[in-house]
């Protein structure tokens, strides 16, 4: 499983775990909510990008 794919299945957890629709999270943790989407289809993004979305994420999932 790649960085990528990995930080799609925990969005999709969070998503199920809290109620929230994915674009909701995406728009929060990626800056945009078609940005998951466009994960999925297999486009990128930067490393910054990504280590931020990651250290969100750890802030939702310890919230929820």
């Amino acid at each position: 499983m790649t960085e990528t794919q990995r930080l799609i299945t925990r969005i999709h957890s969070l998503a199920a775990k809290t109620g929230k629709a994915k674009s909701t999270l995406s728009a929060s943790l990626l800056g945009s909510g078609k940005r998951l989407e466009e994960l999925e289809q297999g486009k990128t993004i930067t490393l910054a990008t990504y280590e931020k979305a990651m250290a969100k994420l750890a802030d939702l999932e310890r919230a929820a």
